[in-house]
């Protein structure tokens, strides 16, 4: 292999020297020569140590038109035709059972079972126990609340 790099290069052996850069980073290995005949990563290019060159990535295709992307502003003219009477955040409700309420995560659990559980979906009615019953054990096991 030795041979063959040797006839491949010719004389480019000794054209390899340590360049310094002026920032003082170092010694940077590489070939002084352009245009080498073979690729710099490979071992025939002569280099006294081996590094890796990084390709610039490809350009990625973005859909532009994604439902996130399409709806992107479009509550922002609520201020201007409405005379900036109402706040697009006032304009987010959430369910009846929660309005004017607080409380923490199994509180919450507790009062939808209460109040829309017996018009749940099974599994979602089962997701809600479990939920519940984890949450129990967490608050009663951990926290400044015990």
């Amino acid at each position: 292999v030795r041979a063959a790099g040797r006839a491949l290069l010719g004389r480019a052996a000794p054209l390899l020297r340590a360049e310094r850069s002026i920032s003082g980073g170092g010694a940077r290995w590489g070939p002084v020569r352009p245009g080498l005949p073979v690729p710099l990563s490979s071992p025939l290019a002569g280099l006294t140590r081996a590094f890796r060159i990084k390709e610039p990535p490809k350009p990625k295709q973005v859909d532009r038109w994604t439902k996130k992307r399409a709806l992107f502003g479009v509550y922002d003219n609520v201020g201007i035709l409405g005379g900036f009477q109402i706040h697009p955040k006032n304009l987010i409700v959430g369910p009846k059972w929660l309005r004017g309420w607080r409380g923490n995560e199994l509180q919450r659990c507790i009062r939808k079972k209460q109040v829309v559980g017996d018009r749940m979906f099974l599994e979602d009615y089962h997701k809600l126990n479990k939920r519940i019953r984890y949450l129990y054990r967490r608050f009663n096991r951990t926290g400044k609340h015990r």
